[in-house]
């Protein structure tokens, strides 16, 4: 039988991301802002576009002006609209036919219709957030009623609630204009991965009307990331429902809501560095099926009148180190009898007791948190492309290209970042080797086919820069690798996009961000993951902390296997999750496992019932916990480590 990560090949999607170095928890958007034709925006560092990207530019290629007068919407529309099922509404553009990579350069696009994708799997690029602006028209028809919302940007439309993988929205401000009451800035809708960053969502109204800044509430949104948004005005901020699937938010700022900040009507969220300017609550948790773990978050210009954190109809909350001011209250949940906390601060909160096998301390293991390290993406003429070396796709034809030796050789070409264009099935047949003064390898979507056996798709070796980033990309169906990275250096490795890994070398840092696979195998490491997608009926556990440190904001996952197993003294914190058995075939096994090691974990299950949420082992003694001994198979916190 294949190695674990075959299985995970086969079944992985095209997810892919886009690393934005920014800064600290709160820096990278309460820090500098830049301006560009009238608008003000965070200075997050864009995607450069190098020659030969492949993505479709929507002045050069489709005839926008972007000049703030002349209405884009149609030309727009061209290639948002593409997709390959016209019965979903998928258009064909008549050059490109069916186009998932779009560039809007900058300029101020003026739209009067919603623009809506016509196929999944979009990648909505612009050329920073203070450059590229959609800018609805001014008492837009149909953009009137805020009973009956209309989307400016619509990245789902028609398609498979549970299909749309990997959509991305990167480097552009979304401004719903005046006199829009009934506007939503931006609909996200993403599967399995993907993900929404470095974006402004914003009402020029003076009264700061509009609907939703931020939606997610068609049905199955996530698993993905949002991250370093900036939502200004609107009624709701950011409003996400449905209880499938799950959604991480990290470094999000609120300014100027009319009924709330951020509002989760029953969905699986994860969110850290929340910075909040309201009067009115900065964030809901409602229905018996939501579940939020917030930490690290700033809430002030409260009203006395109200609480800052609102968690109603048996929600499930986690929440630690939030400071808030002007509020009456820090925060208020009817849950599990009710509490209150008067606040002004909340060091830590959990709606319903703590849960644990052992005796423990009944707080969270707070393992120290640290976010990517920054590598600038520098001078893009000093760029090189896999293609330059004679790299191409070539998925479904008859030959197939092998590409190995042209990524070898744009890697050894002494280019401190190569880049891989947009195109789907760059066949790769061995293990391609990451060193010498390679810092970077970056993937504009170019999906590859992985053909290695046993073999790891990428290794990572020892080389000229202290950290490597490994950005985006992703695989075709039908793929086989033994591991898509093996980490056999003490280099820190920041991964970005579609991963399953495992370390040869012991004693590194590892950062992940936004991924779709298993198995993850960490031996000794440091590892920060924000947002992972695990899905196998033969990886057993998916995930393995081997005497490390294994921090993860957002988890979700399928098939009916253990999750998270941790061992050897390893130590792993789960922020938020949900663990989606959507069905049994093997058979049943815990969630979690702990063998003399430390772990605390909030999440949620969901499906199939997992009969042993978690087995844990402590001086030779083995104790479960069953499902029954949970808060309707969630744990707000769940701890299981010996008192320090």
């Amino acid at each position: 039988m294949r190695t674990a990560a075959t299985v995970f090949l086969v079944l992985l999607v095209a997810v892919c991301a886009v690393l934005a170095p920014g800064a600290g928890a709160f820096e990278g958007y309460r820090a500098k802002t830049v301006s560009a034709r009238g608008a003000a925006a965070p200075a997050w560092e864009p995607l450069p576009m190098p020659p030969g990207h492949g993505f479709v530019n929507v002045k050069t290629d489709c005839g926008a002006k972007g000049d703030g007068r002349t209405d884009d919407t149609d030309a727009l529309l061209s290639v948002i609209g593409t997709g390959k099922d016209p019965s979903l509404g998928g258009t064909t553009h008549p050059k490109f036919g069916v186009v998932r990579e779009i560039y809007l350069p900058a300029g101020t696009y003026l739209v009067s219709r919603p623009l809506i994708a016509g196929g999944k799997k979009k990648w909505i690029q612009g050329a920073g957030a203070g450059e590229t602006i959609l800018r609805l028209k001014d008492g837009c028809p149909g953009f009137q009623d805020a009973v009956r919302p209309q989307v400016l940007l619509d990245t789902k439309g028609k398609v498979h609630g549970a299909q749309n993988f990997g959509v991305q929205v990167h480097d552009l401000t979304i401004d719903v204009g005046r006199g829009n009451p009934g506007a939503v800035g931006l609909h996200f809708h993403t599967n399995n991965g993907g993900t929404c960053g470095n974006v402004v969502i914003r009402s020029s109204d003076l009264q700061r009307r509009g609907a939703v800044g931020l939606a997610m509430n068609q049905w199955a949104p996530g698993p993905g990331l949002v991250k370093n948004l900036l939502v200004e005005g609107f009624d709701k901020g950011i409003f996400i429902a449905h209880d499938q699937y799950s959604m991480v938010f990290e470094h999000i700022t609120l300014k100027g809501q009319r009924e709330v900040g951020f509002e989760n009507a029953g969905n699986t969220v994860s969110l850290r560095g929340l910075h909040s300017t309201n009067a009115v609550p900065a964030v809901r948790n409602r229905g018996s099926s939501a579940m939020m773990c917030l930490v690290e978050a700033h809430l002030g210009g409260g009203s006395a009148r109200a609480a800052a954190i609102e968690n109603t109809k048996d929600g499930g909350l986690f929440a630690r180190d939030v400071t808030t001011a002007g509020y009456g209250t820090a925060l208020t949940s009817d849950a599990a009898g009710g509490k209150e906390v008067k606040g002004p601060n909340v060091e830590e909160f959990s709606s319903h007791p703590v849960l644990s096998l052992f005796d423990s301390p009944p707080k969270s293991l707070r393992l120290p948190i640290e976010d990517p390290p920054r590598l600038p993406y520098g001078d893009v003429s000093a760029w090189v492309s896999v293609a330059a070396h004679g790299a191409k796709p070539s998925y479904g034809q008859k030959e197939r290209f092998d590409c190995t030796e042209a990524f070898q050789k744009a890697i050894d070409s002494g280019a401190e970042t190569v880049y891989v264009p947009a195109g789907y099935g760059y066949l790769i047949t061995g293990t391609v080797h990451l060193r010498g003064k390679l810092k970077r390898l970056i993937s504009y979507n170019g999906q590859i086919t992985a053909q290695t056996g046993e073999k790891p798709l990428f290794r990572l070796e020892d080389g000229a820069s202290p950290v490597f980033v490994l950005e985006g990309g992703g695989s075709t169906y039908g793929s086989e690798c033994g591991v898509w990275i093996e980490h056999a250096s003490r280099r820190t490795l920041v991964c970005v996009g579609v991963f399953s890994y495992r370390n040869t070398v012991p004693g590194g840092k590892v950062f992940m961000e936004d991924g779709c696979a298993v198995p993850l195998v960490f031996d000794r490491q440091k590892v920060w993951i924000r947002h992972v997608n695990t899905e196998s009926y033969e990886v057993n556990p998916h995930i393995v902390n081997r005497g490390g440190d294994l921090w993860i904001l957002g988890i979700k996952t399928e098939k009916d296997r253990t999750i998270i197993g941790t061992y050897d003294g390893g130590r792993t914190e789960l922020l938020g999750g949900l663990l989606y058995k959507n069905r049994e075939r093997v058979g049943q096994a815990p969630c979690f496992i702990n063998v003399g090691s430390s772990h605390s974990l909030v999440y949620r299950a969901k499906g199939v019932p997992y009969d042993v949420h978690v087995e844990e082992t402590r001086g030779g003694q083995k104790r479960t916990l069953p499902k029954e001994k949970t808060h309707g198979w969630r744990a707000t916190l769940y701890v299981g480590y010996e008192g320090r």
